[in-house]
């Protein structure tokens, strides 16, 4: 399937940015499992609600993969028992990208006006995303930008915290502004998207 996605996508942008998502269905009366692969750009995670404490990154990539029940309205017709049946839904990543894009879903869809800030405690080091992996590969990652959102839906400004390929030191980028930053300020609840880079790729 990737080869194919290639024979009509292929691009610089492709080799850099693209990875693919394995979704698995299962029926739960016969037991048989159909597979889609689709290309993604980006991940959009659910923010994990938790009652106490932070956030961490890894529940919310746990939240988004987690295995889904389709019953009710939602039943899929089975491939092999040519009926309606609940089914298990199960996504896992089949190809890494060397840029991985994770955008935390911030934005209620059902309440365009709500924003959540919830503090999200994301690794800026060895994120390793082995276990969401759907056959063995390489998928640890290093931090080297965030955007961030600060205010409401009603009215906010973005700003960006950016790593520096031949120093390694942190800058923030504020409209015009292009200021050095310590690297313990770069984790906050502003933060909205999060740019990875595949530690075998690294350019440091």
């Amino acid at each position: 399937m990737w080869s194919k996605y290639l024979e009509r996508e292929d691009s610089k942008i492709v080799d850099v940015f693209v990875g693919q998502l394995k979704s698995s269905l299962t029926c739960s009366h016969c037991g048989f499992c159909s597979t889609v692969f689709d290309p993604f750009w980006d991940l959009s995670l659910p923010i994990a609600k938790q009652g106490y404490g932070d956030v961490s990154l890894m529940d919310c990539m746990r939240l988004f993969t987690k295995e889904d029940v389709l019953d009710g309205d939602e039943k899929p017709t089975c491939y092999r028992c040519k009926a309606r049946r609940r089914c298990t839904k199960k996504f896992t990543i089949q190809k890494f990208p060397k840029i991985l894009v994770l955008h935390l879903k911030r934005f209620s869809e059902a309440r365009r006006t709500s924003k959540l800030s919830t503090f999200v405690n994301f690794p800026m080091k060895d994120l390793d995303l082995r276990e969401f992996a759907s056959q063995h590969s390489n998928a640890v990652y290093n931090l080297y930008a965030v955007s961030n959102h600060s205010g409401t839906t009603m009215g906010g400004h973005y700003t960006a915290y950016c790593r520096s390929p031949s120093s390694g030191e942190w800058y923030t980028f504020n409209d015009s502004r292009v200021t050095p930053m310590s690297s313990s300020q770069v984790r906050s609840s502003d933060a909205y998207v999060l740019f990875y880079e595949l530690a075998s790729s690294s350019r440091m």
